[in-house]
């Protein structure tokens, strides 16, 4: 425990002088081009959740999506400030309704089955939170008086996530607290104006190494898909 809290920490400092290292880059160029203008630096969005990857027996049930919101540092890479580098943080809550029930086994561990029902649609919501570091190259069409332009941000995104919460659609709620707890996406964001589209794809399960009761694998990746805004 005392090593995977450090680690923790250690990761979270190499995050905290990436930030200050890139901010001091992106000062000294801004000086040395006379950049006088920045864009898109506040972010919110909402997507929906997909299942990537197939799991027998698995459904969706009801409404699984995520609400995002952050703050992205520009950092010029051209004179035109057309090309840029953005790094931020954000917050994002996530929530993914399925026939996937957690359950206490006899131990008082958090075990997990696969409700299939010809007569009963289980609805089990899991909802977590998360911290998120996106990085991103960007392209647009923008100028100093120009407020309408075309623009594509795609990048990664490091996310810390949180304990997920568990309501069935019977049974008792539950706190888990076994998780992967970092986790990765790629992403891309398009559009022009004020309509954007946000795709994004998870590199990593939230559940490490999770079988339901009779062995099935719990690999939960998801495609998400929604709509994005910026604010300067």
């Amino acid at each position: 425990m005392i090593i995977l809290k450090t680690l923790i920490n250690l990761r979270l400092k190499f995050l905290l002088n990436l930030f200050i290292c890139l901010f001091s880059v992106q000062y000294v160029f801004c000086q040395e081009n006379n950049q006088k203008y920045k864009e898109d630096q506040f972010y919110f969005g909402v997507s929906y959740f997909l299942q990537a990857k197939e799991i027998t027996d698995f459904k969706q049930n009801g409404f699984s999506g995520n609400f995002q919101v952050g703050f992205i540092r520009d950092i010029s890479l051209d004179k035109k400030n057309q090309k840029a580098l953005g790094i931020g943080v954000g917050f994002e809550r996530n929530k993914f309704t399925s026939n996937i029930q957690p359950f206490l086994n006899s131990d008082d561990q958090v075990d997990y089955r696969l409700v299939v029902s010809r007569f009963l649609e289980s609805k089990n919501e899991l909802s977590y939170s998360s911290i998120v570091f996106p990085i991103e190259l960007r392209w647009r069409t923008s100028s100093p008086n120009k407020y309408d332009f075309w623009r594509i941000y795609g990048g990664l995104k490091i996310k810390r996530n949180y304990y997920i919460y568990s309501n069935p659609s019977y049974g008792r709620s539950l706190t888990i607290k076994k998780r992967r707890e970092w986790t990765n996406s790629i992403y891309l964001n398009s559009g022009f104006n004020t309509w954007n589209i946000h795709l994004e794809y998870d590199l990593n399960s939230l559940f490490e190494n999770k079988k339901t009761d009779i062995g099935e694998e719990i690999d939960i990746n998801f495609f998400k898909i929604g709509l994005i805004f910026y604010i300067l």
